[in-house]
């Protein structure tokens, strides 16, 4: 009887250390995604940071040409819009 529950317990401690390995293996795995996908997820807010910034300086360029093209238009549309602003703002 002690030789089968000895060989029970040993059985049951082989089981144990072999789960402990794999959930060992596991947590290890799931590092290296969650680490991947930070990555990842950096990597595409640059990307869309560094596009947005072309974008921005693209639209500025294109106002500074539209100033430099049209200047007496470019003075009348700021009146106007300072005009509106100061009304719309005095109340």
């Amino acid at each position: 009887m002690a030789t089968a529950t000895d060989k029970e317990l040993k059985e049951l401690k082989d089981e144990f250390s072999a789960l402990k390995g794999e959930l060992s293996e596991m947590s290890k795995t799931v590092s290296r995604l969650a680490h991947s996908a930070t990555d990842e997820g950096r990597d595409r807010i640059r990307a869309a940071a560094n596009q947005s910034r072309e974008q921005a300086r693209q639209s500025w360029s294109a106002f500074e040409k539209e100033i430099e093209e049209r200047p007496m238009t470019s003075i009348a549309a700021a009146l106007g819009i300072g005009f509106i602003l100061g009304k719309l703002l005095s109340r």
